[in-house]
């Protein structure tokens, strides 16, 4: 295999290599969530429940507001467009850090 084949062989395994690599840490990521978020809800429900708390105040509705915003963030299925994600998504963490490993010197 000559140099050129070698460079466009890596050329076109990379985006495909870094997709399955922010693919496999958004699972991780929302995994992590998903357990994080069964255990509050029970203590949200429990609480509310004590409090009789319900409707859009209550502790499970909350907990419910904080895993769409995390949804969002996370966007495991790039189903929401980064550039109108608001700060703090991974998709805009990975970007800036993929900018900063570009530019070191």
């Amino acid at each position: 295999m000559t140099e050129d084949l070698r460079i466009k062989a890596r050329t076109k395994l990379w985006p495909q290599l870094r997709a399955l690599l922010i693919f496999q840490l958004k699972l991780y990521l929302d995994a992590f969530r998903d357990i994080f978020l069964s255990v509050l809800s029970i203590g949200a429900f429990i609480i509310d429940l004590v409090l009789q708390n319900s409707g859009a105040g209550s502790l499970f509705e909350r907990v419910l507001s904080f895993g769409r915003r995390t949804e969002r963030a996370i966007n495991l299925f790039n189903q929401y467009d980064p550039e109108q994600q608001r700060g703090g998504s991974i998709d805009s963490i990975l970007k800036e850090v993929e900018d900063r490993w570009e530019n070191r010197e």
